[in-house]
């Protein structure tokens, strides 16, 4: 069980990330991203940019918050997931 000033600081920490690699995707990642990618060209799916970026900052905000407060490691496993899917949409929209 971490004390309340580390899961503090990993609040702070992934809230820091999620704004940060939102305002990053908002100016570098073209206007419709794609969401979802299969084997053929044809097989995509895109989302408006502001949307497809706001889901992951929303999980890391909200879930670091619930990790804070509870301390439970699935919530953070929840906000870990939420900047793995920046990765993925900075990785796909390359």
């Amino acid at each position: 069980m971490l004390t309340i000033q580390t899961r503090r600081i990993v609040m702070f920490v992934f809230i820091f990330l999620a704004v940060a690699l939102f305002t990053l995707g908002m100016m570098i990642l073209p206007e419709p991203i794609i969401t979802q990618f299969g084997r053929n060209v044809g097989d995509v799916s895109t989302m408006p940019k502001m949307l497809g970026l706001a889901i992951p900052a929303v999980l890391c905000i909200l879930f670091s918050v619930l990790f804070y407060r509870n301390g439970k490691s699935k919530d953070l496993a929840i906000a870990i997931f939420g900047v793995v899917l920046y990765g993925l949409a900075f990785f796909v929209n390359r």
